[in-house]
């Protein structure tokens, strides 16, 4: 019972999930877990190869419990009650190159395959068969190859009772290989008074997540040589186990429950991109279309009208000298007719046929009134447009409208060809996401654009800033 509670405080003190699949080890400890509200029943049938009589077989019933996904509980009946448990408290994953860890403790009080094995010098005889060594503890280490469809188990069983020194460190190795289509062959070695058992399983899962069946043979050199085995008696084993209870588990390959869910999250990440990418693609077109339907004749004249104060505020701009105090009572103005030119500004920035100072001011003038509907347009004008000044006026608008959406398509601009594009990105992106490790002294460059005009006016503008 001591041994029980230092494995269970383990697994409480470690509440790292283990890596949750139902495993097809037969014959060695596994390092994987059974899920929480799960329980696995197993039944095994022994065949001894010398004596085989089809109608007299060995027969072993198991139950594994799934206390939580980082504690399980084994509890069996060998011609007389066996209890195991085990606790996970390291897990591997896709990123990660350490494995999963798991230490634990089986055959307490009988040893579960005690009636697999022979007479041992120096184990107490029983009525049926041998009283061989129990109170085991194991460390066990598991860890995946998905290129290969390969899960690599090994570690080491020792029992401090064993009556003689040769069976106190016990190492073992186990080897699953999925072929797909819930079909595995799993090759199983371990040590046991100094002789080494080889055993090779065939596993297929035939009704998914719920049952599966294996056969194969036990001390395959054993069945081989025909010099007399000590430790165990070679023979031919079948099994069938069958999944209860309720929750997650995994049956697709050698995945646990763990990498699916990272799997799936990143699936649902992707699906939330394309989607506010299709949702974007959709308003522009709505624009577009809406643009070029039939309008009513003021609808027209509201468009001419939006374009006169454009150009205006352009020429005052250009003007020498240059009066900021008339450019901003200019932008107050059209501010105040919000409402009225909003929708023509919305369309004016994205017409190719429309001089780029004029759509560049445009997109200042959607920052400065804060017209957040605009702002799927201007995140896909980012990803459209090569234009450095336009670039520059709808990051700068997407940082007056505090545009979280941008977030990738910034982030992305950091690193543009054009050193004022990426300067720009860069101090938009801080200011609305934070600290971020890039270097700015890279970015400080005399600006690259071809329009020295434009790259003045970027400069000289002091309304352009987005903390303004």
């Amino acid at each position: 019972m001591r041994v029980c509670v230092a494995v269970l405080a383990a697994g409480l003190l470690f509440t790292v999930p283990a890596k949750t699949r139902w495993g097809t080890l037969q014959f060695v400890p596994s390092a994987d877990m059974i899920p929480a509200n799960r329980a696995v029943v197993e039944a095994d049938l022994f065949w001894v190869t010398d004596t085989f009589s089809f109608s007299s077989p060995v027969s072993i019933q198991k139950l594994h419990i799934g206390l939580s996904e980082w504690v399980n509980v084994d509890v069996g009946y060998a011609d007389g009650f066996a209890l195991g448990l085990k606790a996970c408290f390291l897990k591997e994953g896709p990123a990660l190159y350490h494995p999963t860890i798991t230490i634990g403790a089986q055959n307490l009080y009988v040893n579960r395959e005690r009636l697999y094995f022979g007479a041992i010098e120096g184990y107490p005889r029983k009525e049926n068969g041998v009283d061989y060594p129990k109170n085991e503890l194991y460390i066990a280490f598991a860890k995946s190859a998905e290129f290969m469809r390969l899960r690599m188990q090994a570690g080491v069983l020792t029992a401090i009772d064993y009556p003689t020194a040769r069976d106190r460190f016990n190492p073992f190795v186990g080897l699953e290989k999925y072929f797909g289509d819930g079909a595995y062959m799993t090759v199983e070695a371990q040590r046991r008074s100094n002789e080494i058992l080889l055993s090779l399983f065939a596993t297929t899962r035939v009704i998914r997540d719920r049952m599966e069946v294996s056969a194969g043979v036990v001390d395959l050199p054993g069945m081989i040589n025909e010099k007399e085995r000590k430790v165990i008696q070679p023979g031919v084993r079948a099994s069938a186990k069958f999944n209860i209870g309720w929750g997650h588990n995994s049956m697709d390959g050698l995945f646990g429950i763990e990498d699916r869910i990272d799997r799936q999250r990143d699936t649902l990440t992707n699906f939330r991109r394309e989607i506010n990418a299709l949702k974007e693609e959709s308003r522009w077109n709505r624009e577009r279309i809406n643009a070029l339907a039939e309008p009513p004749p003021e609808y027209f004249e509201r468009r001419m009208q939006v374009l006169d104060e454009l150009t205006k505020l352009r020429n005052l701009y250009d003007q020498i000298p240059f009066d900021p105090e008339l450019v901003r009572e200019t932008i107050a103005r059209i501010r105040a007719q919000r409402q009225a030119y909003s929708p023509h500004l919305r369309l004016i920035i994205t017409d190719d046929e429309t001089p780029l100072r004029i759509r560049s001011l445009a997109v200042m003038l959607i920052g400065e009134m804060e017209d957040r509907s605009a702002s799927p347009i201007l995140i896909s004008m980012l990803q459209r447009f090569e234009e450095p000044t336009l670039k520059i006026e709808v990051m700068i608008a997407l940082g007056k409208l505090k545009e979280t959406r941008s977030r990738d398509a910034i982030k992305a601009l950091r690193e543009d060809s054009d050193s004022a594009v990426a300067l720009t990105a860069a101090e938009i992106y801080r200011t609305l996401f934070g600290g971020d490790e890039l270097d700015f002294s890279t970015l400080l460059e005399e600006p690259s654009s071809a329009n020295g005009e434009d790259s003045e006016l970027m400069k000289s503008v002091p309304e352009r800033r987005i903390s303004q």
